[in-house]
């Protein structure tokens, strides 16, 4: 489950949980690197903003060469088919045994 996201985050922001970052079709397989830069950079998946808890600020400045490596990084992990959707709400995962959107799917 390394990197597949479900790990909730309650704050001011309300509760969220960490998104799958794994090349799966429930994380990010329809990235290529020229989108994640920009979202990187942007805090805006197209015209869809990222949650306030992405720390933008800290990825917005890094280098191009430095996120390139970071995707190139993501792309080495194994798929792991584990859905989060923090537009719903939470509900009992088996696969993480956590509550989150989507959990119920798992």
């Amino acid at each position: 489950m390394a990197f597949a996201g479900g790990f909730p985050v309650v704050g001011p922001w309300g509760n969220v949980a960490s998104a799958n970052l794994t090349p799966s079709a429930s994380g990010i397989s329809y990235y290529d690197e020229a989108l994640f830069v920009g979202v990187m950079h942007t805090g805006s998946v197209k015209a869809r903003p990222l949650n306030p808890i992405m720390p933008v600020k800290v990825y917005k400045n890094l280098t191009e060469d430095d996120l390139r490596l970071m995707f190139a990084h993501l792309r080495t992990l194994t798929p792991v088919q584990h859905q989060v959707d923090n537009s719903e709400p939470p509900t009992f995962c088996r696969l993480c045994r956590r509550k989150h959107g989507g959990g119920d799917r798992n």
